[in-house]
């Protein structure tokens, strides 16, 4: 059976826009990073063992998503085209 890719996510944890702001301003979740098995379960296992880091942090939830096309084969967009009056 051919291997899938997932990658990990968690909603734990803070982000700023800039540094110029005192407290978390950005509702999103961080990537921790990516696991390749036959289900998301396999895949997981992968992560974490190549991501051992991860089991000394205090994030809790961490959630997979199944990527169909890797980074290099998608389409970017940039903000500065997409300014909506």
């Amino acid at each position: 059976m051919r291997k899938r890719l997932f990658m990990f996510v968690t909603p734990d944890g803070f982000t700023y826009s800039s540094p110029h702001v005192l407290s978390p301003d950005v509702d999103n979740f961080q990537v921790l990073g990516f696991g390749e098995g036959k289900d998301k379960k396999e895949a997981f296992r992968d992560f974490l063992r190549n991501n051992r880091w991860v089991l000394d942090t205090n994030f809790n939830e961490v959630i997979s998503v199944e990527v169909k096309r890797r980074i290099h084969e998608g389409q970017f967009f940039y903000l500065k085209d997409y300014r909506i009056p």
